[in-house]
């Protein structure tokens, strides 16, 4: 009869690609696979429980139904289904990660939960670029094509589930993206780059623009990986996602086709590839000098708050042994391009 080896008391600290082995197993291997496997099963259930419905209300109720292109800034359903579906997928890996690696928190961040200062400090900077571009210069650069929509209750509607989903769904998309084959390819693999660019293609087959466009969605993807490793979570990515789409969506209705995907200019591709980069490469600098790190020193942890590992170090440690607790559209556009 064999005996289990008993779980390390201890372990180290990871970076965010491989924090689920800062978490004491006995087995990793299989983690990854009931991740994905509960993740996708919780994602396809919501969806069904949610969407379907909504679906067969349209049928039903025509002024419920959503538009041929699904597309359209102006109909509420349209903004649901398209924005609700990536929302869910929010929940869908959290709860894919307490199945498999007994711990939600770790898709946030190597902290075990997010970080909203971090996020407020760097929103200070990152939303008035934003701001600045997509909505004010576009408005200027737009100027002839504002059509300013009759304000009935279903455009009021539309605009509002646009504004409250856009941080969702880009969440979504970041926890699917970046956090969920990152952690589930870094359980195995040291490499945070095999994690980084191997959704990169999934990535890049989800929006609908020309070659041209699509190497600013493949080059944000990479980046948004890249900053996620170093700062050990999703809050910067999650925050320029945020910025960009929220702020296209906020003035979408005033300009027709502002936000299809389509062909995409080398104008285009500037307007949306260099501020992306710059704000990047300064967060990346600005969180190395807060951190205390290496220019190529990622962030580590442990995955779990200065709370919860306060109380697992107290409840492993001898009871008379002293604890020391540590702190831790169809035409060429040169419109910004939504993520």
């Amino acid at each position: 009869m064999t005996q289990h080896e008993p779980l390390p008391r201890t372990t180290p600290s990871q970076p965010y690609h491989r924090i689920a082995r800062a978490i004491p197993h006995r087995g990793y291997w299989w983690r990854p696979l009931v991740t994905t496997a509960v993740a996708a099963f919780v994602w396809i259930a919501m969806n069904l429980q949610v969407m379907v419905p909504l679906m067969i209300l349209g049928e039903l109720w025509p002024a419920a139904s959503t538009s041929p292109s699904l597309m359209d800034p102006l109909n509420p359903a349209d903004q649901v289904l398209g924005l609700g579906m990536l929302a869910l997928l929010v929940p869908a890996v959290l709860v894919g990660s307490l199945a498999g690696y007994g711990r939600a928190g770790i898709v946030l961040s190597v902290m075990g939960r997010f970080r909203w200062g971090l996020l407020g400090r760097a929103a200070l900077v990152v939303v008035p670029v934003y701001v600045l571009l997509n909505m004010v210069l576009n408005l200027i650069l737009e100027r002839e094509a504002i059509v300013i929509p009759h304000l009935g209750p279903a455009v009021i509607l539309a605009w509002l589930v646009a504004l409250l989903l856009a941080p969702l769904q880009c969440a979504g998309e970041e926890v699917a993206f970046r956090a969920l084959p990152m952690q589930v390819l870094g359980t195995w693999l040291r490499w945070p780059l095999l994690g980084i660019l191997v959704p990169v293609p999934l990535f890049v087959l989800g929006h609908g623009y020309n070659w041209v466009g699509q190497i600013d969605i493949a080059l944000f993807a990479i980046v948004m990986g890249l900053l996620a490793w170093k700062t050990g979570g999703l809050e910067i990515p999650i925050l320029l996602h945020t910025a960009n789409n929220w702020t296209l969506f906020a003035i979408s209705p005033l300009i027709p086709g502002f936000t299809e995907q389509g062909e995409v200019g080398f104008l285009g591709l500037a307007l949306a590839l260099v501020p992306m980069l710059l704000l990047s490469a300064g967060i990346w600098w600005w969180y190395s000098k807060r951190a205390g790190l290496e220019l190529w020193e990622p962030q580590r942890g442990r995955g779990q708050t200065l709370s919860s590992a306060s109380a697992s170090s107290t409840s492993s440690a001898s009871p008379s042994a002293p604890v020391a607790v540590s702190a831790p559209s169809a035409e060429s556009t040169s419109r910004p391009l939504s993520v």
